[in-house]
């Protein structure tokens, strides 16, 4: 999401020597020539020709000009001295001027609550001073953070109120940007007609006032609305315009551009050509400090990898999205993350599901056991401190948990008597034939050590891998003890199911197989049940919606 915010100050009054660096800087600036422009206001700062009134402008030029160069550090140390100069000058108009560019510098790093702070108390002292100007460029900062946050019709007054008040001051140029944001606003909105009328009216505002930066950025219109209208020529076509116009100065916008084309090629199953672009948007947004677009790239990173059916990188970036987007407290992009979390859980839980009705189908004995063991492990996990997202993936292990077993011959799963030597160990084989049947699905979480490993016991003496203690992973010691519980108080081929106490006393007896802390953590809930196995009433709810809390 790109906005600009202009700089109105002027350096009326002075010699024509100090005016004319006033002027080349202004007309660096038009052209997108932000270095240079960098060093021009530098001099101003420290030409003792210009009137204090102007060496204070040149430090919040200065400011704005290193934010459009990427450098927040910069930035800052400029501005706050700046601040710091025009409370000594008790200036109302200076000090709005001066807040309000630290406000945009907060904006572009994703600190929305402090800008959306200093935009109020800009607006104070822009008031108090009468500075219309100033007036309607707070506006639109402030319906950039509304739009941001999700707050499109709430941007959309912000924006016209600003695109009011430069109008009734004939800023031609500023009204232009003002568009731009407007034309931003409709196209989140999914109102791509009234989009475009906005962009092509501050093209054609850009063109009267010769800013060639600000008109190839949006005539013709940016590449957002005509990617989600599925143009991807003439998207691609702009992109690469906006990428060839300067090549010294890297803008803000640059990034943007990356990620734009990093979609097309994404949108064209050139997989290859996406991750590259959005590599050089990832690392445009880092070295820029643009929370923004990288909270957007991150997201775009997800819907690659979904695209590609790669789970636990998409997982990941979700994540982060979701992450980045939190501290913008921009809710609208919040609920598209978490729908698109909740679309992959649904896939893995689906997958789990079929895989676990599979095993089951070859033992009559063993209906329901993955599902009852996943309640059970997610109980326990929750107790033992789980956060939400570990709980699901455990849930999904738990339900895959005896996958393996379907390399075991029906007749061995359903025999009544006792297993021969031969026959156990082709049922010990189970753990490792199930890590093999899952090799190839590139699962997040441990659920790999629950299928391999909750076979171990806390002595050493179980099985695949013969570990001991904190050495078996904490999901395969969880998945033991439910996996227990559940095969005593359940009819088995052997014997009938046994009640919760006499389960329990069995498994505190069975010195050296489970975490005693896990144990006694979970057969202390597990008594509390009216039924054995049946979760209480209040984890009832949670178990149906897939998740534990």
């Amino acid at each position: 999401m790109s906005t600009r915010t202009p700089t109105v100050e002027t350096g009326a009054g002075e010699s024509p020597g100090v005016q004319a660096t006033i002027d080349s800087a202004k007309q660096a600036e038009h052209e997108g020539r932000w270095t240079d422009a960098i060093a021009l206001y530098e001099g101003l700062v420290r030409d003792p020709a210009a009137h204090p009134h102007t060496r204070l402008a040149a430090l919040r030029w200065l400011g704005r000009a290193y934010l459009e160069l990427g450098n927040r550090s910069a930035a800052f140390d400029v501005l706050e001295a700046a601040v710091a100069a025009a409370d000594v000058t008790g200036s109302p108009a200076a000090v709005a001027q001066a807040l309000n560019v630290v406000g945009i510098v907060y904006q572009m790093g994703g600190q929305l609550d402090q800008a959306a702070a200093m935009y109020a108390a800009a607006r104070v002292k822009a008031e108090i001073s009468g500075d219309g100007a100033r007036i309607a460029m707070i506006d639109q900062n402030v319906g950039t953070v509304a739009m941001i946050r999700g707050d499109l019709r709430g941007a959309l007054e912000a924006f016209r109120l600003s695109h009011l008040g430069y109008q009734s001051l004939g800023m031609k140029s500023h009204e232009a940007q003002v568009l731009n944001n407007i034309g931003l606003a409709y196209m989140e909105l999914g109102e791509f007609a009234d989009a475009e009328a906005a962009w092509a009216e501050a093209g054609r505002g850009f063109a009267k006032e010769g800013d060639l930066a600000r008109q190839l950025e949006l005539t013709p219109p940016p590449p957002p609305p005509y990617i989600a209208t599925k143009r991807y020529d003439e998207a691609l076509a702009l992109s690469q315009k906006l990428l060839a116009a300067r090549t010294d100065d890297v803008p803000q916008w640059r990034g943007e551009v990356f990620r734009h084309i990093g979609v097309i090629a994404r949108e064209r199953a050139d997989f290859a050509g996406a991750a590259d672009y959005l590599a050089r948007a990832e690392e445009h947004a880092t070295a820029t400090g643009n929370l923004i677009l990288k909270a957007d790239v991150a997201e775009q990173h997800a819907e690659l990898y979904w695209a590609q059916k790669r789970h636990r990188e998409m997982l990941q970036s979700l994540n982060e999205a979701h992450t980045l987007y939190s501290q913008l407290k921009a809710q609208h992009r919040i609920a598209h993350v978490e729908k698109r979390n909740g679309a992959l859980e649904s896939r893995f839980l689906e997958m789990a599901g079929q895989w676990g009705n599979s095993i089951e189908s070859k033992d009559r004995y063993t209906r329901g056991h993955c599902d009852r063991v996943a309640f059970f492990g997610c109980v326990l996990a929750d107790a033992a401190g789980f956060n939400s997202r570990s709980l699901f993936w455990f849930r999904i292990g738990a339900l895959l948990h005896d996958i393996g077993k379907i390399i075991v011959p029906t007749e061995v799963l359903n025999k009544p008597g006792k297993l021969t030597p031969e026959e156990w160990e082709i049922m010990k084989r189970h753990p490792v034939a199930g890590l093999d049947l899952v090799a190839d699905i590139d699962f997040p979480g441990d659920i790999r050590a629950i299928i391999r490993n909750h076979h171990e016991r806390w002595d050493g003496t179980g099985y695949p891998d013969g570990l001991a203690g904190e050495g078996i992973p904490l999901e395969a010691r969880i998945l033991c003890v439910a996996d227990v519980y559940d095969a005593l108080t359940t009819t088995r081929s052997y014997r009938p199911g046994l009640t919760h106490g006499r389960a329990a006393e069995i498994m505190r007896s069975s010195t050296g197989q489970f975490d005693l802390q896990l144990l006694e953590m979970f057969l202390e809930w597990a008594g509390t049940a009216d039924i054995p196995g049946r979760p209480t009433p209040q984890r009832a709810a949670i178990f149906a919606a897939g998740v534990l809390s």
